[in-house]
């Protein structure tokens, strides 16, 4: 397993994986989010990383360029504080527990760049996810309504 930044060349694969997963149990995403924009807009900033199994992509996630969880008032740490999202795993490699080297990739990556404090927002129907974040130390701190669905607000300490 390889965990690196994301290459502008690999937008059309990293589309296709936000696709395949989009109608499957727990994930709320649409034809329209995560989209292009997103992708472009990880990528000029230097912000969307893959986990690579043998040279074929797997998985992705993005150090979101501009927290929008920051106006919640549930968080403990808000100074230097950054969020993920976009947590993404080919559908025929979910369960094997390669969603924790995405998160634990992406922790050590933020912990390099000085970040003090991850935020993130869970889908309340998110079960695998919500037990992921608790087993990699977040603790969850609040709820919101956000897109048309109740998220539950962790943080984690860095």
């Amino acid at each position: 397993m390889v965990f690196r930044k994301a290459q502008e060349s690999e937008a059309e694969t990293i589309l296709a994986l936000y696709r395949a997963v989009i109608g499957k149990p727990h994930c709320t995403w649409n034809e329209m989010y995560p989209g292009e924009y997103e992708i472009a807009e990880d990528l000029a900033a230097g912000s969307l990383y893959v986990l690579e199994e043998d040279h074929d992509l797997i998985g992705a996630i993005s150090i979101v360029p501009n927290n929008e969880l920051d106006d919640c008032d549930c968080w403990k740490i808000r100074e230097n504080a950054r969020e993920f999202a976009r947590v993404v795993l080919r559908p025929d490699r979910q369960g094997k527990g390669l969603s924790a080297c995405l998160v634990e990739g992406i922790l050590q990556e933020m912990k390099k760049q000085g970040t003090a404090s991850v935020h993130l927002a869970v889908a309340k129907e998110n079960i695998p996810a919500q037990r992921l974040y608790q087993k990699t130390g977040f603790d969850f701190c609040g709820e919101a309504e956000l897109y048309g669905h109740i998220f539950y607000l962790c943080e984690k300490s860095l």
